[in-house]
């Protein structure tokens, strides 16, 4: 016996195959899409406010009003909280700042290298003050700590005077991957 009914020829099941494969691709590409714009749509968009900074709450980013000073400080459950804790050896506090192209969260960074004859204090607490990390010691001729300031609302870092700032310390952090990138000067 035959068989009744209409048989496909072969070139209309490649353009079956053609078909789900673009479909799989446009599939593809908007699930990376809409994957993408959400990453994009959850940083900070731009500097914040005078007055304000930005704060991770529940994997959201939202503003919230200044820590009180320059000093290490965290936000818990609404408000700010003191780092009472000593500072980890040869770092110094860097506060929460819009670089060049993004937000950096408050954070512990390297102390540049000593010059001879000096040696780091680092930054505690008096009471309800943060006295920043300093140099101790006699400076040799022509040196001079520059303490890390803001000037026209960027944070510039610590450094020696006549030598260049590094530009700023990026914290260790999870990439977009999954993958954890270990803290460094950009």
């Amino acid at each position: 016996m035959g068989r009744i009914g209409r048989q496909s020829s072969p070139s209309q099941g490649k353009s079956a195959v053609a078909s789900r494969r673009s479909l799989t691709v446009a599939l593809i590409c908007l699930a990376l899409f809409v994957t993408v714009g959400c990453v994009f749509a959850a940083l900070p968009q731009g500097p914040p406010p005078t007055g304000q900074v930005w704060v991770q709450v529940s994997g959201r980013w939202v503003l919230a009003m200044a820590p009180p000073s320059d000093g290490p400080y965290e936000w818990v459950q609404g408000r700010w909280v003191a780092i009472t804790a000593a500072p980890p050896a040869g770092m110094e506090w860097i506060p929460a700042h819009w670089g060049p192209k993004d937000w950096i969260p408050g954070h512990w960074a390297p102390v540049p290298a000593a010059v001879s004859g000096v040696a780091w204090v680092p930054g505690h607490w008096e009471a309800a003050t943060w006295i920043p990390g300093r140099w101790k010691g006699t400076l040799p001729a022509g040196e001079r700590w520059v303490a890390g300031h803001r000037e026209a609302g960027v944070w510039v870092h610590g450094h020696w005077a006549g030598r260049a700032p590094a530009n700023y310390w990026v914290p260790g952090h999870w990439g977009p991957r999954g993958r954890w990138i270990p803290g460094h000067w950009r």
